[in-house]
């Protein structure tokens, strides 16, 4: 017989707590173009921005970590609880995360590679 898992714990604001409790998004640069440590940094800026995980300026936004995994990729991990216990409003993230990479990408001159 299989145990119950555990309970999650209940936010403030007495939402039903959800089974996902963290949010990863994968990003990989497929031009030639190599991206310094900078470049790196202030796309996931963007990404975190532009999908409300952390919006600029927002102290009490979710906890995140960036890790580059290899020399063109990037995988940004964060919880989906805020700081200040309200649950991350991630509806569409998905849309907005692709978005603030096509800016960057726009941005920068990056075209895809064949």
């Amino acid at each position: 017989m299989l145990d119950e898992p555990p309970a999650l714990r209940q936010p403030r604001t007495g939402h039903v707590p959800a089974r996902r409790l963290t949010w990863h998004c994968a990003i990989r640069n497929t031009t030639t173009v190599e991206l310094d440590d900078d470049d790196w940094f202030e796309l996931t800026r963007e990404v975190l921005d532009g999908t409300g995980i952390e919006p600029d300026d927002d102290p009490a936004a979710c906890r995140w970590v960036a890790l580059r995994n290899q020399a063109g990729g990037l995988d940004i991990v964060a919880t989906v609880t805020r700081q200040d216990g309200r649950w991350a409003r991630l509806h569409g993230d998905t849309a907005f995360a692709r978005s603030a990479c096509a800016y960057f990408a726009h941005d920068h001159g990056l075209h895809a590679s064949a």
